[in-house]
This record gives structure tokens, C-alpha cells and sequence, in this order.
């Protein structure tokens, strides 16, 4: 189980605030401060409370193993400003920055989605969406293919799953999705379920900066 998004760069990449927040914690991810599901999981950690709520409960960004972590906690920081440096502290095993959101508190078990929370990249947006039953139970680690379509035909873009079947993964407040692609590049996408016997396609319409959403409805 993976709560977050993983951005590999080298060691020492600068670090910058995702947005206009209050530091919450500055450090090693160790007693009384654990903020995963052990001590020194993140490694050195900082933990933002954001400015701005959603529908009136506090938005927490988590961002773990960090090489250097330039800022203190009660401070104020604007977005863009340099927090620290990629690193591999904690069980990292290779230089990358964990990013998690948290909604209504800032412990592990209040992480969701980041895929739907981060703004994507320029010429990039997000597929996400549903596979459940008729009676709108999910199906676990169910495979989607996303096809991308061109003008020489369709050519197989990525293969997701669903989410497994596990309390500690969440499905957003608004999406109630069981699965997430991030950096998808704008265009047209045939995505595509093979379960329990049927064979559905959707056809889906990527925009930059935006999230397209597909439900599938398969029977058991």
C-alpha cells in the first residue's frame, strides 16, 4: 500500500512550498512527531497545514525524505518559496520526494489520492474514475488499458490497476474513485476493463490541468 506520489530527481534537487501555508513540523519523522506508519519512515519530514480548507476541514501536504529542510515549524511560507532539498532519508532507497495530501487531520490514516490534489503539469492532465458492481460495491486490483488514440490507430498507453482491497486507501470525498493516473498528455484515450467475462470501453477526452473520469458498472 502507497499513500502518496513519488518524484524521483537527484540528490540536493531544491524543494519549493506547494502553496500559501503554515510549517507544522520541521524534522525527523521520530517520536513524539511520526507521521507514517513507523518512526523514520519519511526520514527528515515536513508537514504543511495549507491557508486555504476544503469545505471547511484543514488540507495537510506531507513531504517526506528529505535531504535538508531549510524551514522551521510555526513559519509561514508562500508558494514557490525553498522549503529543503530531495533526499533519501527514512527507507528511501534511491533520491526522491514523497508527497502526501491529508484532509481533516494530519495523521497517516487521513492520507488520500495526491494523484487528484497536485496540479498537473504543463500538457498534462489526470484519468480517474470507477469499476464497481451493480450494486456499486469496488472491484479490487481490477487492470485498466488506457489506449491513446491517433491518427494511425490506437497504441497502448498504460496499464492501471484498481486500488486493493484495503481500509488505509481512501477514495476522495468527491471522485470516490478506485483508480488514479497522473501526468496523462492532453488528447483522446480509449480505456478499456476485461472482467468477469465482459469487455467495456470508454472513450475519454484529456484536457491539460483537468481530470477526465470513467465508470464502468461490471457484474460479478
Amino acid at each position: 500500500m502507497h499513500h502518496g506520489a513519488d518524484i524521483a530527481n537527484p540528490l540536493g534537487t531544491p524543494l519549493y512550498a506547494p502553496a500559501g501555508a503554515t510549517v507544522i513540523h520541521a524534522g525527523l519523522d521520530q517520536p513524539p512527531n511520526v507521521f507514517g506508519p513507523y518512526p523514520d519512515f519519511f526520514g527528515n519530514t515536513l508537514l504543511f497545514r495549507l491557508d486555504q480548507s476544503w469545505r471547511e476541514q484543514p488540507v495537510y501536504v506531507l513531504y517526506g525524505h528529505m535531504n535538508t529542510v531549510d524551514v522551521s515549524a510555526g513559519q509561514h511560507i508562500e508558494r514557490g518559496q525553498p522549503v529543503g532539498t530531495v533526499g533519501m532519508t527514512g527507507i528511501a532507497i534511491g533520491p526522491h520526494l514523497h508527497v502526501e495530501v491529508r484532509l481533516g487531520g494530519s495523521t497517516y490514516e487521513q492520507s488520500y489520492n495526491p494523484d487528484l490534489w497536485l496540479e498537473p503539469l504543463p500538457g498534462l492532465g489526470v484519468v480517474a474514475g470507477q469499476v464497481v458492481t451493480p450494486d456499486g460495491r469496488a472491484w479490487p486490483e481490477a487492470r485498466l488499458f488506457l489506449y491513446r488514440v491517433e491518427a494511425e490507430g490506437s497504441r497502448l498507453y498504460q496499464i492501471l490497476p484498481t486500488y486493493a482491497a484495503d481500509p488505509g486507501l481512501r477514495p476522495d470525498p468527491d471522485w470516490a474513485e478506485n483508480f488514479a493516473l497522473a501526468d496523462v498528455p492532453a488528447g483522446v484515450y480509449d480505456l478499456v476493463v476485461r472482467l468477469g467475462g465482459q469487455l467495456l470501453t470508454q472513450r475519454l477526452t484529456v484536457e491539460a490541468g483537468r481530470t477526465a473520469y470513467a465508470r464502468f458498472v461490471v457484474a460479478p
